[in-house]
C-alpha cells in the first residue's frame, strides 16, 4: 500500500483511532500512538516498507491494550494470554513480543498464577492434586511448573487430607440418603472419584469413616 496522505480523521465508532486517507480513499486505521509515533500528517507520503512497520507497530499497541484490559479481570496464564491474542487477530510475532513485554513487567507469571490457581479451587471445593495437575495442563502451565506447585501444595496437606474434607461434608448426607451400606460405600466412592482421588486414597478414606464410628463397611 503506497500513496500520499490527503487526510487523517478520528473514527467515529472508537475514538482512540484515526483514518487514513491516501491519494482520496481510506486507506487504513491506526491507534493515536501509531499517529504520533510516526509523525503522520498530511502530505506525507507512505511507501511499501514504512507501510508495514506503521502496521506492525499498531498491531503491537492494540495487542498491549487488550492483554492488559484482559488481565484487569483476574490474572491470567500465558496461554490465556496468547489464545486471547489470537483470537483478535494479533500476528504471532507481535504477540510473542507483547507477552515478554507482559513477563517483563510481571504482568504474567505462570509460577504466580499457579499458585492462585490451586488456592482458589481448593477454596472452592477439595480436590486431588492430579485434579489441580489437570486444571494447570489446561492452561498451557509448563510440567516443571506444575511438579513445583503440586509439591508445595502436598508438602502442607495430602490429597488424603483433601480427600477426607470433601468426605466429611458428604458423609452424613449419603448415611441419610441411603441405608444399604454397600451402596454407601459405593457412593462416596463415586463422589471422590469425581474429585480426582486415587482409589487407594479413597479407601483410606472410607475406612478411617468407618472406624470413627459411621455406618459403613470395613472390608
Amino acid at each position: 500500500m503506497e500513496g500520499c496522505i490527503t487526510s487523517i480523521a478520528r473514527q467515529k465508532n472508537d475514538t482512540r483511532r484515526a483514518s487514513i486517507f491516501l491519494d482520496g480513499e481510506f486507506a487504513f486505521g491506526v491507534c493515536d500512538e501509531t499517529v504520533e509515533r510516526f509523525r503522520l500528517r498530511k502530505g506525507d507520503y507512505i511507501d511499501r516498507d514504512l507501510f508495514e512497520k506503521i502496521t506492525e507497530f499498531d498491531y503491537e499497541v492494540e495487542a498491549k491494550r487488550i492483554a492488559l484490559h484482559y488481565l484487569n479481570y483476574r490474572a491470567r496464564s500465558e496461554k490465556e494470554i496468547r489464545e486471547r491474542l489470537e483470537k483478535e487477530d494479533i500476528p504471532e510475532v507481535v504477540a510473542h513480543r507483547v507477552i515478554e513485554f507482559l513477563k517483563g513487567y510481571n504482568f504474567i507469571n505462570d509460577e504466580v498464577w499457579s499458585q492462585s490457581f490451586v488456592s482458589d479451587t481448593l477454596m472452592r471445593k477439595p480436590v486431588s492434586s492430579r485434579q489441580l495437575a489437570f486444571g494447570l495442563a489446561q492452561k498451557g502451565v509448563s510440567k516443571e511448573i506444575i511438579e513445583e506447585t503440586i509439591q508445595k501444595l502436598n508438602a502442607n496437606e495430602s490429597d488424603v487430607d483433601r480427600a477426607f474434607k470433601a468426605a466429611e461434608k458428604r458423609w452424613p448426607r449419603i448415611l441419610q440418603s441411603e441405608r444399604d451400606p454397600r451402596r454407601q460405600k459405593q457412593k462416596l466412592y463415586t463422589f471422590l472419584a469425581g474429585r480426582g482421588f486415587a482409589f487407594e486414597t479413597i479407601d483410606e478414606v472410607f475406612k478411617g469413616l468407618a472406624k470413627d464410628g459411621g455406618s459403613g463397611e470395613d472390608d
